[in-house]
């Protein structure tokens, strides 16, 4: 009995490199579309959401301090934006890895949506300054951080299929020998 091993077309795996670049790009397109959305809509400071995710940050941490808003503060709720970036970047490309560019953008979005109800509905219960955050503006940031993750990994991992034409080219000396009818 001859066994023979013939790989699978689903041995694909997910490159954790280009997964982590993309949630940490879409996570800082995040940011200025939160930071622009506190300025021009709600008439906050537009270091309000780096602020606010730093406050929560600081708070789970360390929870007998007292928070200000002040550098240290945004820092750290840059730095949790980041690594939270990494984390759905990785989440992400897992789940679309398998898909097409449209597809994974339209999962990407909805996994935005979640995340949205999870932060600002399930987390907020526990940190109180994230429903500062609760808003449409906050639900299109996420959705497009979602979608920006997911599509931006699916580019970036995209393989070429441009064949060169002599890979492509049909080579009729295997026709030599062939009987026709």
């Amino acid at each position: 009995m001859a066994s023979t091993f013939v790989p699978r077309a689903n041995t694909r795996t997910v490159d954790w490199g280009m997964a982590v670049l993309a949630g940490v790009i879409a996570t800082i397109m995040f940011s200025i579309i939160e930071m622009a959305f506190s300025w021009a809509m709600r008439g906050a400071s537009p270091l309000q959401p780096l602020v606010v995710f730093g406050t929560v940050t600081l708070h789970a941490l360390m929870p007998s301090t007292h928070v200000g808003g002040g550098p240290r503060t945004m820092i750290v709720g840059a730095a949790c934006l980041l690594a939270l970036g990494a984390l759905s970047g990785i989440i992400l490309s897992y789940v679309v890895d398998r898909l097409g560019v449209r597809a994974a953008a339209l999962v990407g979005a909805v996994f935005g949506l979640a995340m949205y109800a999870v932060d600002l509905y399930g987390v907020a219960r526990i940190f109180a300054s994230l429903s500062a955050l609760r808003d449409w503006m906050s639900a299109l940031a996420y959705v497009i951080e979602g979608t920006l993750t997911a599509a931006l990994y699916k580019v970036m991992t995209r393989e070429e299929t441009a064949a060169t034409t002599e890979e492509t080219a049909h080579d009729l000396r295997d026709l030599r020998n062939v009987r026709l009818v």
